[in-house]
Formats: structure tokens, sequence, C-alpha cells
């Protein structure tokens, strides 16, 4: 028997055969299309392909839980990877493996020896520090400053810039200030003056660049070592020392972080704190991963509604369909035919709900985006998209759809010619 003629054998009851004459037309044409180039489908894969369309409201409803399931799981992880990569470029900011601080200044050649002469250590850096008030043209408070001073030719800040340059070898009175300052300064750029009150002192300074930074309260900026120590008085010495060690590890920082601080100690120095680079950003990223395992929670759950209406709608499908397995029953068709044709059918839906919650994930990464990053950092960041959720969420919604289809097909495969007659 033809595909053609297969087809034809089971065709949906007269009342219903009208409503898809314009799909069948459209398979029948296809199939006799690839007949003529020696192309044969499956006559299950064709009938499969036709029933999943017979029910379009029915369809429709199946689809939207799927297609929501889907569009919420793929945004979720290009929301996690965006988040992730915008955390890396904060990190770019905290790249030393262990923060040494004290509770007075020492000098940058005995601490840098001492610290250069413990096996494990790479590089260390003596970093200045100020405090400073941005003055607005009438003399009123307009920010308040932080500013961090790193050697100029510091390779432990690998700044995210928005405009401008970075510092360089020989700025005086120049500052590279984070966003947050547009809050204060709208029209601010690289080449102003900025009035700024520090030590006591109201002087004019260079805004040299703006950089990308978290939001916080004030504005956060960076001026060179050598400027900086000399206004603050405190030439070669320093309360903050940044180490980089050979080993990046983060139970390696743990290690050496223990014992610089031991050895720091028992030589009479009096440490303030020492902290490793990891524990910087760590309570951040657990606080990421937690809200994203509950957004793929969230997802997981309505891809496990959306499966259990899957299973309804097949249930119904192979129960309106009773008279025509009967025909297939008649003409041949074992058990295994029978099953696979409903459980394609079902995974022909789960890949439609694929394609639609693919497209529908995109402007979804983008709204949800938006919320979690004003939430936890108070500012939109830069969307950032990834194959694996479209992929991973690929393969789950064809075994959700197997897996939702299989007692419906076993239901199917069990009716006997008998049943079949006796259906009214």
């Amino acid at each position: 028997m033809s595909d053609n003629q297969m087809l034809e054998e089971a065709k949906p009851e007269q009342g219903e055969a009208k409503k898809e004459t314009i799909i069948e037309k459209i398979s029948l044409r296809l199939t006799k299309l690839l007949s003529k180039r020696n192309i044969h489908i499956p006559r299950p894969l064709l009938i499969s392909f036709r029933n999943t369309f017979r029910r379009k409201g029915r369809l429709i409803l199946t689809l939207f839980t799927l297609t929501m399931a889907g569009a919420i799981f793929i945004a979720v992880f290009n929301v996690r990877v965006t988040l992730f990569d915008y955390m890396d470029g904060i990190a770019n900011y905290f790249r030393a493996d262990v923060t040494l601080d004290f509770d007075q200044p020492y000098r940058l050649k005995d601490i840098t020896n001492r610290v250069l002469a413990i096996p494990g250590v790479a590089k260390i850096e003596g970093w200045a520090y100020a405090s400073a008030e941005a003055i607005n043209l009438d003399e009123s408070l307009a920010e308040n400053i932080t500013i961090l001073a790193p050697p100029s030719d510091s390779t432990m800040v690998t700044p995210n810039l928005v405009t401008g340059r970075w510092l360089i070898p020989g700025d005086e009175k120049a500052l590279a200030l984070s966003e947050q300052i547009y809050e204060s300064f709208p029209n601010i750029k690289p080449g102003d003056k900025i009035r700024i009150k520090v030590y006591g002192k109201k002087e004019e300074w260079t805004v040299v660049g703006i950089f990308k930074f978290v939001p916080q309260e004030g504005t956060f900026a960076y001026g060179t070592y050598e400027y900086i120590s000399k206004i603050t008085h405190q030439n070669n010495r320093s309360f903050s020392y940044r180490i980089m060690l050979d080993d990046h590890s983060k139970q390696n920082q743990k290690e050496m972080g223990a014992f610089i601080d031991a050895y720091f100690q028992n030589n009479g120095y009096n440490v303030d704190q020492v902290r490793t680079g990891d524990s910087t950003l760590s309570s951040a990223t657990e606080s990421l991963n937690i809200l994203i395992t509950f957004l793929l929670i969230m997802a997981i759950l309505t891809a496990v509604v959306g499966s259990m209406g899957l299973t309804g709608t097949m249930g119904m499908n192979v129960l309106e369909r009773t008279r025509e397995i009967g025909v297939m029953r008649s003409i041949g068709a074992v058990d295994r035919a029978i099953m696979q044709t409903v459980i394609i059918e079902g995974m022909a839906i789960g890949g439609i709900s694929w394609l639609l919650g693919a497209f529908l994930s995109v402007p979804i990464t983008y709204v949800l985006s938006d919320i979690v990053s004003l939430a936890v950092f108070e500012s939109p960041i830069k969307v950032v998209f990834t194959a694996t959720g479209f992929l991973i969420w690929f393969l789950v919604v064809l075994i959700l759809s197997a897996l939702a289809s299989l007692l419906p097909a076993r239901n199917a495969a069990s009716l006997t010619i008998r049943e079949v007659l006796a259906y009214e």
C-alpha cells in the first residue's frame, strides 16, 4: 500500500475532514513530490505530523505551557551567563590573590622584601587610599568619592572603561571615575575638571576616564599611588598591600592568606586583616547562584506541568482516533507502529514548543536581565546569550514529550479490533 493510500485510510471522520483539508492537501502534495525524488517518509511519521494539527485549540493550550517553560528555561541560562560575565568584569578590579591590611603604614621596601621571600609569591604592590568630596559650583557637597591608588604601572587592575583612558605614570591630580559620577555630573567627560576636597584642600582635578563598576553609596575612583601617597604624606609607605601568587586556586589563596597573616603577626607587625581575592566576590556569587537555582526550579516546574498537560492531550487524541487505530490494525499495523505514531506526534508538539520558546526567550532574557541586574547591581547590564540553554532545553523537551506520550501510546497499542468495532 502506498503512502498516499495510507494517509487516505487514516483520514478523520467527515465532520473533521473539512477543517483539515488544507493541511492534508499540503501533506499529500509534499509526499508525492518527495516520492518522485525517490524520498520516502515513513508512514507513521506522515500520520503523526498530520495528527499534530488536528485539534488546533487543544494544541495551542498545550503549546502555551511548554513554550513558556522553554522560554523561561532558556532565558535563565542567558541571564546566568550575563550576570557572571558582569561579575568577571568586576573581578578584574580585584585581581590580587591576597590583600594584606595593616593598622599603620609600613615601608614598601620592608614589606615587599619580606613577602617576596615567601615561597609561592609572584608579586606585591603597595596601594594608597584617600577619601574626597566632589564640590558643586556653589560650594555644596555633590558626591563622596572613595579613591584607591595602585601604582601607575599596576598589573592588578584591568578596568572596563566606558570612555577615556586609564591612569599612566606621571599623572598628577588625575582621576578615573566610576559611572556613578553621572548621577551628580551627568555631562562630565574625560578632559573635564572636577572640583574636589581632599584632606581639607579644595582643588581641581582632571577626569581622565570613566569606568564601569558596581553602583554603591558614593563614587568609586582610582588615582596613582605616586601622587596620592605624596598628598597623604605616606611616601614609600602603605597601609594596604596586594599580593599575587603563583597558584591562583581558592585553596592556595586560603592557605597562603593564613600563613602571611601569622607570619607578620609573629614578627610584631600590627595586622588589621588578611583577605583572599576569592572572598571579595564570593558572597555576591553565592547570592546569584541561589537566585539562578530558584529561577531554574520555577522553569522546570512549569515544564512538568506542561508535560502533564501533553499527556492529557495525547490521551484525548488517542481516544478520538479509536476508529483510525482500528483501520491501521486491520491493514496490519503492529503495536510498535501504533506506539511510534503517538510518540512522534508528542515529540512533534515538543519540537514546535522548543522553536516558539527559543524565539520568545529573547525578549524574556532582556526583561529578566534588567529586573535582576537592577535589583542586584542597581543598573542594567549588557545581555549575553549562550547556546547552552537552547541545546539543553531541546533535549529536555524531547525527552519530556516522549515520556508524556508513552502512556497514551501504550493505551493505543493495547486496543484490539474487537474493542474498536464496539467503540461508539
